[in-house]
């Protein structure tokens, strides 16, 4: 009678429930890893994913910009 050991001691075949964990643990894997490196591109290259902000946000933005060089210009003189 063949002990109950740990596969890693019998012959591995393609449906072995190890190999099948470990290949998608490792898909996953790389999916992630190239989710995150895409994504991390695009915020400093600007890809695909790029898009303008909206009229209300751009204003916003402008107008804080506006504010802080007038205080600086403020407490500098």
């Amino acid at each position: 009678m063949p002990s109950k050991s740990c596969c890693r001691s019998c012959p591995r075949c393609n449906d072995c429930p190890v190999l099948v964990a470990a290949r998608a643990r490792a898909a996953r894997r790389e999916e992630t890893t190239n989710l995150v490196a895409t994504l991390v591109e695009d915020v400093f290259v600007g890809g695909r994913f790029s898009r303008t902000l909206p009229d209300s946000v751009t204003r916003t933005l402008e107008s804080l910009d506006a504010a802080r060089q007038g205080l600086t210009a403020s407490a500098t003189a």
